[in-house]
């Protein structure tokens, strides 16, 4: 219940604090406005009405406003309804995640909160004017923020335009990406990749609803095992999985088949499902929205492979990041470790995406791309040990058979030699 409340919380945080804090920020300046206006009793705002309404007659005060409050509401639903249909468009060509990121980004949400307060301080103060006191002071500052809020339009376009460049988009996704991975990286540090329990399976967990497994609670799973010292959950599905109904989602060995059952039933709370992905605490998703990206614009539906390329550089360097710098690694934890098995497959699911890239550059027959993504073969090869450094190999021997059939490229035919080079080196040194 806790989890369930932060993260309600840091969405509501993401999506909604920006504009709320922005418009109770008008709200408070609708009260300050309107108690200047209605004070007669002080000097000095007595002489701040009477400098103000020399340019704002006590006449033209309510038409100002009025000018002020119907013009702001026509621009903003005519600029964000175009903006939108610019955001539309991208998302259609690129990824779904562009709408996120638009909604997501601090300075829309603070252009959104901007124009919405002053539209409703402008009908607020407008409202509230009465014959006696005219809202001089209120209509100078509707138009001085109004001035403002034409130039912040401005801004609003230029920077949606750059941010709907393929370019900024992958970078975007890229920089969400690692984030995600640094919150998931809490979780793998706390589990164990491979079974430590000598007592046979007791229990299973199967799924009851169906969705992408967006978060697991440590928090409940340690809760879970607390009292169980011996026992240990291992859990068949990773964030990011999607899981249908009847699905296993955990094993729990112990050496009690009624405290297992109720471990495993345990687990199963600990398992948030929903119905969409999500990027903040999913890094997989990030990688499959990449992925997607660089298939889409290398196949021949859109064969765009400088766009392919950009979001084959981005994985390239997620999978250099997790290779060499894991914030797995990084950082300790003051909590002890939980025995729950966790695989930790991020660095697998970008493999996978890669090679698909292989098969894409086959099928739009774009030599460029395939050499792209064996030169991302040879980097990781260079740096990795162990199982990675053995499935880079396999990747790029069942590749050979599609690079053969590629067009003749002497960009691909170095990119082949450089390859096998780096393959020659590690066998020897073996």
């Amino acid at each position: 219940m806790r989890t369930d409340v932060r993260r309600l919380g840091r969405e509501f945080a993401d999506l909604a604090a920006t504009p709320l804090l922005i418009v109770g920020g008008f709200v408070l300046l609708t009260s300050v406005s309107l108690i200047a206006d209605q004070t007669t009793g002080i000097p000095a705002l007595n002489g701040l009405r009477s400098a103000a309404g020399r340019v704002i007659g006590a006449d033209a005060a309510a038409t100002a406003l009025q000018a002020v409050a119907t013009g702001l509401v026509t621009i903003t639903s005519i600029t964000f309804s175009v903006l939108l249909l610019a955001v539309q468009q991208t998302a259609s060509n690129l990824s779904p995640v562009v709408f996120d990121q638009f909604i997501r980004r601090k300075s829309n949400q603070a252009f959104l909160g901007f124009f919405v307060g002053l539209a409703i301080f402008s009908y607020v103060v407008l409202a509230a004017g009465q014959e006696s006191t005219p809202p001089i002071l209120g209509a100078a500052l509707a138009t001085v923020l109004t001035v403002v809020a034409l130039l912040s339009l401005l801004r609003l376009v230029y920077s949606t335009i750059s941010q709907m460049r393929p370019t900024s988009v992958i970078r975007a996704i890229h920089d969400r990406t690692l984030t995600a991975r640094d919150r998931e990286a809490v979780l793998v540090r706390r589990t164990i990749r491979q079974s430590r329990s000598p007592h046979p399976v007791r229990a299973r967990q199967t799924s009851s609803v169906s969705g992408y497994v967006t978060h697991l609670s440590l928090e409940v799973l340690a809760a879970a095992l607390d009292s169980a010292q011996d026992a240990e959950v291992c859990l068949q599905v990773t964030v990011g999985d999607h899981i249908g109904y009847g699905e296993l989602l955990a094993t729990v060995r112990d050496a009690d088949p009624a405290r297992a059952q109720r471990i495993a039933e345990a687990v199963a709370a600990a398992i948030h499902v929903t119905g969409q992905r999500n990027l903040a605490d999913d890094p997989t998703t990030g990688i499959d929205e990449l992925g997607n990206i660089a298939w889409t614009s290398g196949s021949t539906s859109k064969q765009n492979p400088e766009i392919a390329r950009e979001a084959t550089l981005a994985l390239r360097d997620l999978a250099l990041r997790w290779l060499l710098d894991d914030p797995v690694d990084e950082h300790g934890t003051d909590h002890p470790r939980l025995a729950v098995v966790y695989r930790d497959n991020d660095l697998d699911r970008i493999l996978d995406v890669l090679y698909s890239m292989f098969v894409v550059s086959h099928e739009s027959h774009q030599h460029m791309l395939a050499a792209d993504v064996l030169d991302t073969y040879r980097s990781l090869l260079d740096r990795a040990d162990g199982p990675v450094a053995d499935r880079l190999l396999r990747d790029v021997a069942v590749a050979e058979q599609l690079l053969d059939q590629d067009p003749p490229s002497p960009v691909l035919r170095l990119a082949r030699r450089s390859f096998d080079r780096a393959r020659a080196e590690r066998e020897s040194g073996q």
